[in-house]
C-alpha cells in the first residue's frame, strides 16, 4: 500500500513497552550489523535499538515508501561527537534516485526507555 509522502518532517515515538529486550532477534530484522554492535556498546542499549528504528520508520514514511520499511537498505551511523546520519543503499537507494528525493535527515532522542525520532527533507542551506 503506498501513501502519499508528508510535506513536513515525520516524528516516530517508542514508548518502553514497545520496545523488545536488547537481544530479541527482532532487532536483526530491523537493524544492521554495524547498528546493533553500536547500540549494544552503549548503556540502556534497548533506547538506541528503538531510536534507530524510530528513524527508518519516519524516513520510510518521510519518502513515501509504500509498505514495509526496507530495512537493511538504511543505516544510522553516527561517529564520535558527530550528529546521527541515514545511509541508503540499495533498493531504496535506487527508487529514490528515480524520484529525485534527497536523503531524510535524522534526528534521535531516548530518556527513560522512551526512543523517539525525527526525519526531515534537507533545506537548500542544510549541510
Amino acid at each position: 500500500m503506498s501513501h502519499p509522502a508528508p510535506e513536513g518532517p515525520v516524528v516516530r515515538v517508542s514508548p518502553p513497552r514497545h520496545c523488545p529486550e536488547r537481544h530479541d532477534p527482532r532487532w536483526s530484522d530491523w537493524l544492521t550489523d554495524t547498528e546493533l554492535a553500536y547500540a549494544h556498546s552503549l548503556a540502556r542499549a534497548e533506547e538506541h535499538l528503538s531510536a534507530r528504528k524510530a528513524a527508518k520508520e519516519a524516513a520510510a514514511h518521510l519518502l513515501g515508501w509504500p509498505g514495509r520499511p526496507p530495512w537493511q537498505d538504511m543505516e544510522v551511523r553516527r561517529g564520535p561527537d558527530e550528529a546521527p546520519v541515514l545511509r541508503v543503499r540499495g533498493a531504496l537507494a535506487r527508487w529514490m534516485g528515480e524520484r529525485g528525493l534527497a536523503t531524510p535527515r535524522v534526528s534521535l532522542t531516548h530518556a527513560r526507555g522512551y526512543a523517539a525520532a525525527l526525519a526531515w527533507f534537507p533545506t537548500g542551506g542544510e549541510r
